[in-house]
């Protein structure tokens, strides 16, 4: 399951979320799911910047992430607090010339 969500229509930005059943986890539908959203955010939307956020802790997730084109662009500091407390947040992004090169081979 994904969502998109356009963040910003005037500067064209746009965030990617997903999530998979710990049983088909390391199947490829994260990656699946992923390709699918930026598709959508770059050809249906048009968007220029497309972003993702994942917990630090989760290598798996952060895989994804790169396996996407997208580029790790730093860690936030408490973004969401949750049953085990706050929560940092890995930012990444991809830029709509990246994932045209991304795609074109």
């Amino acid at each position: 399951m994904g969502e998109f969500h356009i963040r910003s229509l005037t500067h064209a930005q746009g965030e990617i979320q997903y999530v998979t059943h710990p049983r088909l986890w390391g199947h490829g539908l994260g990656t699946a799911i992923g390709r699918q959203l930026l598709h959508i955010g770059f050809h249906q939307h048009g968007m220029h910047r497309i972003y993702a956020t994942c917990d630090p802790r989760n290598a798996a997730s952060a895989a994804v992430l790169n396996k996407l084109g997208m580029t790790h662009e730093g860690h936030l500091r408490h973004t969401m607090e949750l049953r085990d407390g706050w929560r940092d947040s890995a930012i990444f992004s991809i830029l709509a010339t990246e994932w045209r090169t991304n795609t074109s081979s």
